[in-house]
């Protein structure tokens, strides 16, 4: 299905473009959600992306995104996504993950901020701009916005809101309660016990737990009861000493 959008409350409507969709963005508008692409999307004229909450993210390896214009998209391309992707004119494209190998053609004057260390097959125009970014630390490599010395990451748990049902180390994320570590030991390594683990994005602790009739909770941390492992195997996980339960969310992080 082909569809063009072309007023902010379309937008605002759209959550999800399916294998067989194209879809094409015809005014200026801004993106406020996370956009999961399966087909095909057009930033015809523009398209603002926030850096922490506008994401266009590429779900399927045949997705193909086209940027335009003065549009400014941040993507991320994660599971077995490599999509295809075009920049145009003006547009500023930030790349913010990708755990495949990204196809990315670049024209006009358009400008690419990359992450370094990307894997990439990139072809670009010499009118064309690319910025490759050093390595930054957690809450700045995930675009984790810091409010009042807290952030908000996410957990899956179990239906009844539980993580490590029936072990020593079960734990009761109850929406609305504060749950602290009892044995606070996170240096010793990445995983395992003397630390609570949390993701940047709720889809990244899919990772981790896959269990029928899982949930998705939103848990807001002091950054100061951060942990953060230096050269990490899991790259959109760290550790926490204690949070509050905040509340419980869909796999894009959007309060249900």
């Amino acid at each position: 299905m082909k569809k063009t959008i072309t007023t902010q409350e379309e937008l605002d409507l759209l959550t999800r473009i399916e294998a067989d969709d194209e879809i094409i963005i015809k005014t200026h508008l801004k993106l406020n959600a996370r956009l999961a692409v399966f087909g095909r999307i057009v930033i015809d004229v523009g398209l603002e992306c926030r850096w922490n909450d506008g994401f266009i993210v590429s779900m399927d390896g045949k997705s193909s995104i086209e940027s335009w214009g003065n549009s400014s998209p941040s993507i991320e391309s994660w599971e077995n996504s490599s999509p295809s992707i075009e920049s145009w004119e003006n547009s500023v494209l930030r790349v913010l993950s990708s755990e495949k190998k990204l196809s990315i053609r670049a024209h006009g004057f358009s400008v690419l901020s990359l992450p370094i260390g990307i894997s990439l097959d990139l072809q670009q125009e010499k009118t064309c701009t690319v910025l490759r970014r050093q390595p930054q630390k957690f809450l700045d490599r995930d675009g984790v916005p810091v409010a009042d010395g807290k952030v908000t990451l996410y957990k899956r748990v179990s239906a009844d809101f539980k993580t490590q049902e029936g072990t020593r180390n079960e734990t009761l994320w109850q929406v609305g309660s504060t749950v602290t570590h009892p044995a606070w030991s996170p240096e010793a390594s990445e995983c395992g016990e003397g630390k609570f683990h949390a993701c940047s994005r709720s889809y990244f602790a899919d990772e981790f737990r896959s269990e029928r009739g899982d949930r998705y909770v939103a848990i807001e941390i002091a950054v100061e009861d951060l942990y953060e492992w230096p050269n990490p195997r899991y790259p959109h996980k760290i550790a926490f000493r204690s949070g509050v339960v905040v509340g419980e969310v869909d796999r894009f992080g959007r309060k249900k």
